[in-house]
Parts: structure tokens; sequence; C-alpha cells
């Protein structure tokens, strides 16, 4: 006698497809997954980036010897473009200049668009003693 094949031994070519759909439906998760976090992570590290060069333009301010009304702006090596101005409030307009208060604002811009800003007051007797604003 010989032996029959046995049927039953294996997988058929339906158990295969399923497998292999699901297969790369998980893989699929998983590159969604990781481009997520690739696009989170150059967010992070260009806001890192952008905060650095703010801080830096707001103590490098008084170098820059900007009077009130007066703008100037920059880019930095990495491709952040960066703007710094001095505006005095309408208040302080009528004040001496060596008793009013002056605002500072920088903005910077990273290469995806996304604009960060900050700014502070400086007294402007501060600012003659200092050599900044004369």
């Amino acid at each position: 006698m010989t032996a029959r094949p046995d049927r039953s031994a294996g997988f058929s070519l339906i158990e295969v497809m399923v497998a292999f759909v699901i297969l790369s439906l998980v893989v699929a998760m998983c590159l969604q997954v990781y481009t997520r976090s690739a696009e989170a992570e150059a967010k992070a590290r260009w806001s890192d980036e952008a905060h650095v060069l703010l801080r830096d333009r707001l103590v490098a301010f008084e170098s820059l010897r900007l009077l009130p009304g007066q703008k100037t702006s920059g880019e930095a090596a990495d491709g952040l473009r960066w703007t710094i101005g001095a505006t005095q409030p309408a208040s302080d307009a009528g004040i001496g200049a060596s008793r009013g208060v002056m605002w500072i604002t920088a903005e910077v811009t990273d290469p995806t668009g996304q604009t960060y800003s900050a700014s502070t007051a400086r007294w402007l007797g501060e600012m003659t003693q200092q050599g900044g604003v004369e």
C-alpha cells in the first residue's frame, strides 16, 4: 500500500495570506509610530534651539544699541531667523528718555515656520549706565 499524503499537515494558502496581512498591518503601525516620534523629536530640537537663541538675543540686546522704535534681524547658522525690537510704551512717551521704560521683544522662526517669542522690559536709565543706549 502507498501512503496517502495528510492534507491537514502544513498551512493553507489562505492562512499564509491572513498572517501576511496581519504582519503588514503591524509593520505599518510601527512605521507610523516611528515617523510621528521622529517629527516630535525634530520639533523639540527646533524648540530648544529657538529658545537658546531667544535668550542669547535678549542678553545681547545692549550690544545692539537699539533705540525705542528700532528693529534688527538676522539668521543663525542653523537656519533660525530672528528679529529683535525695542518699543517704548505710550505712557512713557512724555517722560525723559533716561527715566522711561523700554520693551524688548525677540522673535525666532524655525525652518518649519514655527515662531517663538519672548520679551522683557528695561529701564532706559539702566541702559545708559551700562553703555547700551545713549
